[in-house]
């Protein structure tokens, strides 16, 4: 009887075994076979329930509990702030174990708006993703990429053409192929997306990014950007050079706080206060809410605008109305 009963343990016990280990298994396997980068990023230190929530949000991992509970276990609580990679084609315990032994990633690369080819050509050589360059220099063949279908300059460069986001880019991937990510981002993103508004507007893409980079290096804050559009279009719709300090400064090769009067007189292309119209380029590579100020302007009369101290900017009708918001504004500024 006792034998009997020992064996029918056993047996309920290897049972029970079983079906733990079958929704162990369940629980943990991938979601997917398919290798599917995505990158997490943790700008402070995050604990393990909270980080668990976000990759099951992600679609990273099929039970948050139970990773939050495996990560309490081997002793990590709050996992420690940085870039990881993962992926659906991994199990609970292989992202577990990245997050246990703080693996952050190298292979993901941000490139922020407003950044001109030059310094996206730096970040890339910093992080062993391209030779700077030939970057540089593949940059200036725009030609060397008319198999991607979208309109690309002919005797310029790829400046505005370079799209700012967040690729996948591990070190040693060539300044060929990171410049053609940009591009396919580029063309899905914005030529894809805009060709019939840019056809409504009547503009080539070129002048699109061209008016939208000038907006990305005017603006800082994103509800003023349709505002200065229209100042822009104002000006070219009446023949007036658009005095952009922006442009001279990209003429001049590089940036600085301050554009002084010699500055003004720089002989270049790139100067608005030398030269009426549009530069005959971007000049840097704007992201999607100048794009989309410059696709879509406020309807206002104003032909002038002054920057505060708090970035935004006062804008005026006349001449006479400029001057006196800049002098209303260096007297803010003046001390008491």
């Amino acid at each position: 009887m006792k034998r009997r009963l020992a064996i029918g343990l056993l047996l309920v016990g290897t049972a029970l075994l079983g079906v733990v280990g079958a929704w162990l298994y369940g629980q943990t396997r991938p979601l997917s076979k398919t290798f599917q980068p995505q990158l997490v990023r943790l700008r402070a230190p995050t604990d393990a329930t909270t980080l668990a929530q976000r990759l099951y949000e992600r679609r990273l991992i099929r039970n948050p509990r139970l990773l939050a509970w495996w990560l309490h276990r081997r002793g990590k609580p709050q996992i420690a702030a940085g870039d990881y990679e993962f992926s659906p084609s991994q199990s609970l315990f292989e992202i577990a174990d990245i997050l246990v032994h703080e693996r952050f990633t190298r292979n993901w690369v941000t490139i922020p708006e407003g950044w001109t080819m030059a310094r996206i050509a730096e970040r890339l050589h910093e992080r062993g993703v391209a030779d700077k360059e030939e970057f540089l220099a593949l940059c200036r063949q725009p030609q060397r990429f008319k198999d991607i279908d979208m309109p690309l300059p002919k005797d310029l460069h790829l400046e505005g053409y370079l799209f700012p986001s967040t690729y996948r880019l591990p070190p040693g991937t060539g300044a060929e192929r990171a410049i053609r990510t940009m591009l396919q981002t580029t063309r899905r993103q914005v030529y894809l997306r805009y060709r019939d508004a840019l056809q409504q507007r009547g503009l080539s893409l070129h002048e699109l990014l061209t008016i939208a980079s000038m907006i990305e290096k005017e603006v800082l804050h994103d509800d003023e950007r349709p505002r200065v559009a229209s100042v822009i279009y104002n000006r070219l719709r009446r023949n007036m050079p658009l005095q952009i300090d922006a442009t001279v400064l990209y003429g001049l090769g590089y940036w600085k706080a301050r554009v002084l009067y010699k500055d003004l007189r720089h002989p270049s292309p790139y100067n608005t206060y030398l030269n009426r119209g549009l530069p005959p380029g971007p000049i840097a590579n704007p992201g999607l809410a100048s794009i989309r100020a410059a696709l879509n302007p406020e309807e206002t009369e104003y032909l002038f605008y002054v920057a505060q101290a708090d970035g935004y900017h006062r804008f005026s009708r006349t001449y006479e109305e400029h001057l006196q918001a800049i002098r209303a504004i260096r007297a803010a500024r003046e001390p008491n």
